[in-house]
């Protein structure tokens, strides 16, 4: 089977199926294929930085992974934060939305995604997403955007001019001003001024905002993207990749992939348990199961990779098994 490159490769799937390993993996074989290779990890859980060894300050930084030959970088709302706003600016209100569950993750990534691919410096962009729902969350980031700056962002805008010109004005949304002016009772006039100023701040640098409205039109375009569902052989990790499926259906093009990851077929062919007893019984089943598992994806999937399961303590040992498999696709 063929895997033609694209600018950017999206790996998702649900918790405990191999998703950032194999995302690891197929970053190593691009880059031994002489493509230069950024892999991202929007997972909060960022079980990239066990595999590569990252270091905690090594997050919102590219980390060139020179034994392996391509870069690496942890998601950091708070540096993407630094990177787009045109002045430095310091508030509390930003480093609450910049933490991992502050509200804020899932568009920043878009955001440091159009980053990097408006940098040029990549072949690739591997993107491994946080599982199930967060991943559903990163790709409806775009829209809360839009969202955002299409009403809110005016109206606070328009009252912020207002106020530097001790104008209270009649033009802004009067919504906005009970909002404030309930946000001046309850915490004070310091808290409502640093709203407004970090409003101001993130308005300031709306074009980069905008631009990241672009990235969900692009995610549908073939020539563009790769999309790569992971489960494993357990029926309950099918059934989640099938929902996945379903709720991504309006982000993703057709031409996607199946992984099915932790596949046991070598080693139970190799396994001869004496007939008529539990282990015979044990391994017939599995091999039934994964059977049964081909035979689904081979109907409802255009493209299926299946991945050996390996035994190794190794996170890294394991990565590149993974690497030779691709290497054999």
């Amino acid at each position: 089977m063929i895997i033609p490159l694209k600018k950017i490769e999206i790996f998702c799937g649900t918790g405990g199926v191999g998703k950032t390993t194999v995302a690891t993996a197929r970053a190593l074989h691009l880059a031994g294929q002489g493509q230069k290779v950024l892999l991202i990890t929007i997972d909060p859980a960022k079980r990239l930085k066990q595999i590569l060894s990252l270091k905690d300050n090594d997050d919102g930084e590219i980390t060139s992974i020179s034994d392996l030959g391509f870069d690496a970088m942890l998601m950091s709302p708070k540096a993407t934060f630094k990177k787009i706003l045109k002045n430095e600016f310091e508030s509390h209100i930003i480093t609450n939305l910049a933490r991992p569950h502050g509200g804020m993750n899932e568009i920043m990534s878009i955001i440091e995604v159009q980053y990097q691919l408006k940098k040029n410096l990549y072949d690739v962009i591997i993107l491994d997403t946080p599982p199930g729902k967060h991943f559903l969350d990163f790709l409806e980031s775009s829209e809360k955007i839009k969202n955002f700056f299409d009403k809110t962002f005016v109206d606070i805008f328009n009252f912020y001019l207002k106020k530097s010109n001790n104008i209270f004005g009649k033009i802004v949304d009067s919504g906005i001003k009970k909002l404030l002016s309930y946000l001046e009772n309850v915490t004070g006039a310091d808290f409502v001024t640093e709203f407004i100023n970090t409003v101001y701040a993130l308005y300031q640098s709306r074009e980069i905002f905008l631009e990241a409205l672009n990235f969900q039109d692009d995610l549908k375009k073939q020539y563009y993207s790769n999309w790569f569902l992971v489960t494993s052989v357990e029926q309950e990790k099918v059934n989640e990749a099938e929902e996945i499926k379903d709720k991504a259906r309006q982000f993703m093009h057709q031409y996607h992939f199946l992984i099915i990851n932790k596949s046991a077929v070598s080693y139970l062919k190799t396994w001869h348990p004496k007939v008529g007893t539990k282990l015979f019984e044990l391994k017939d089943s599995l091999l039934k199961r994964e059977l049964d598992l081909a035979t689904y994806a081979g109907k409802n999937y255009n493209k299926v990779i299946k991945f050996s399961e390996v035994n190794h303590p190794s996170p890294m040992e394991h990565v590149k098994e993974l690497a030779r498999q691709f290497n054999e696709i």
